[in-house]
C-alpha cells in the first residue's frame, strides 16, 4: 500500500537468511519450473478465474477480512488490477453448489522498486470451508504457477515467492513454514485517536512545516531517495514514478519541513497521505493514512520528523478524521516505531512478509 514509507525498510537481523541464488543465473533457469502443475483440488468446483470474477472474489474477501478481523477491506479496483492484463498473473478458485466462491489463489509478478522479481500470492478461503486442505492445495498451486511464471516473464534479477501472512488467520504461517517459506519481514499497522491531545512541536530558527506545493516535488523526491540512501537501501524513485504516487496523496494533508538558513530554501524533511474511504464503512470510523514520511541526515533529532507528523494529524483532525493509520516495520533501522508510539500511536495488527528465493 504504501511503498514509499521509510518506516518499512528494516528486516530483523537475527532472523535467519537462506544462502541467496545466484542472481547472474538466468532466472528460467533458478526458477525451475514443474513439469506438472498441481492444481488446486479439494471440495467445490474449481476452474481458472478471471476479471468477470472480480465481484464473486470482493464478495469472498469481504467475508474474509470480516471473520479475520482484518482492519482494511479490499476493494474491487483493487482486484480488477490484480487482472491486468500487462502483467504475468494466474488465478484459481472453488465454487460451492450454490455458484458461490468459497476458495481461491492469485498469483502475481512484477519487479519491485529494489528491482527484484517478486511472485506476489494472495487469496483466501472462506471460514465455513476452512480445515479442509484448502488452502494447502492453493499454496502448492501457487508455487508451481509462480515459478512458470517466472520462468516465462521475461524479467531477470533477483528473485521471490512471496507471501503476506496476517498474524489473525490460523494456521496459515505454519503451512508456509512447512511449505518451505521463511519469514523476512514484519509490518505492523499502528493508529492514533485524533480525540486526544496532539502536541505542538516547536521547530528552531530557520526551520518551518509548510503545505505541500508543487515546487518542493522533487526536492521532496530527492530527499526521498537520499533518506533511503542514508539507511543502505539502493532505492531511487524516477521522477515520473513520484509524480503518479504523490498524485494520489490528499494535498492538504501533506507538508514539507523547509530549511531557510541559506540562500536557496532546502527540503530537510516530508510528509505524504492519503485516505482510503472504501474502508471506512467497515472500520466504523474516518482514517487519514501516512503514506511517506522521511528527514534527511542533517536535520535527524531536531523534532522535525514530529512536526512533521503532528501538522498531518491536525490536518486529519481539521478534515473529520477519527484516527489517524501507518504501517511500519517492526524492526526498521530508523526507530519510527518509537517515535509514533511517543505521539499517541498504538498497534492494532501485524502482518509478516514470507518469503522464498530463487
Amino acid at each position: 500500500m504504501n511503498f514509499l514509507d521509510l518506516s518499512r525498510l528494516g528486516v530483523d537481523p537475527s532472523a535467519p537468511r537462506p544462502e541467496l541464488p545466484d542472481p547472474g543465473v538466468p532466472l528460467a533457469v533458478r526458477a525451475a519450473p514443474p513439469r506438472h502443475i498441481r492444481l488446486p483440488g479439494g471440495p467445490g468446483r474449481w476452474r481458472a478465474l478471471h476479471v468477470g470474477d472480480t465481484r464473486a472474489i470482493v464478495v469472498l474477501q469481504r467475508i474474509v477480512e470480516d471473520h479475520d478481523r482484518i482492519p482494511y477491506r479490499t476493494t474491487e479496483a483493487e482486484i480488477i488490477d490484480l487482472f491486468e492484463p500487462s502483467v504475468p498473473h494466474s488465478a484459481y478458485g472453488a465454487f460451492d453448489d450454490a455458484g458461490d466462491l468459497v476458495a481461491y489463489g492469485f498469483v502475481r509478478v512484477q519487479t519491485t522498486e529494489t528491482s527484484t522479481v517478486r511472485a506476489t500470492c494472495s487469496g483466501g478461503v472462506h471460514p465455513a470451508w476452512r480445515d479442509k486442505a484448502l488452502g494447502t492445495s492453493i499454496v502448492a498451486w501457487q508455487g508451481d504457477i509462480a515459478r512458470h511464471l517466472l520462468a516465462k516473464s521475461g524479467l531477470e534479477g533477483p528473485a521471490q515467492i512471496v507471501h503476506f501472512a496476517d498474524e489473525n488467520v490460523d494456521g496459515m504461517i505454519d503451512l508456509l513454514v512447512r511449505s518451505g517459506f521463511t519469514a523476512r519481514r514484519w509490518y505492523t499497522q499502528m493508529r492514533r485517536d485524533l480525540a486526544e491531545d496532539i502536541p505542538y512541536v516547536e521547530l528552531g530558527t530557520h526551520l518551518a512545516i509548510e503545505p505541500w506545493s508543487p515546487v518542493w516535488s522533487d526536492q521532496a523526491r530527492r530527499a526521498h531517495n537520499q533518506a533511503f540512501s542514508d539507511y543502505g537501501q539502493s532505492l531511487a524513485v524516477a521522477p515520473d514514478q513520484w509524480e503518479r504516487h504523490v498524485g494520489a496523496m490528499v494535498p492538504e494533508w501533506c507538508f514539507v519541513a523547509v530549511d531557510r538558513s541559506k540562500d536557496r530554501a532546502r527540503v530537510a524533511g516530508y510528509i505524504l497521505a492519503s485516505k482510503w474511504e472504501e474502508d471506512w464503512p467497515a472500520l466504523g470510523w474516518r482514517e487519514g493514512y501516512i503514506e511517506a514520511l522521511g528527514v534527511l541526515a542533517e536535520w535527524r533529532g531536531r523534532g522535525v520528523g514530529r512536526s512533521l507528523l503532528t501538522h498531518t494529524m491536525m490536518a486529519f483532525r481539521a478534515a473529520g478524521m477519527d484516527f489517524a493509520g501507518i504501517d511500519v516495520d517492526h524492526d526498521d533501522p530508523t526507530g519510527a516505531q518509537h517515535l509514533y508510539a511517543e505521539l499517541g500511536f498504538e498497534p492494532t495488527h501485524r502482518t509478516i512478509m514470507y518469503a522464498t528465493d530463487l
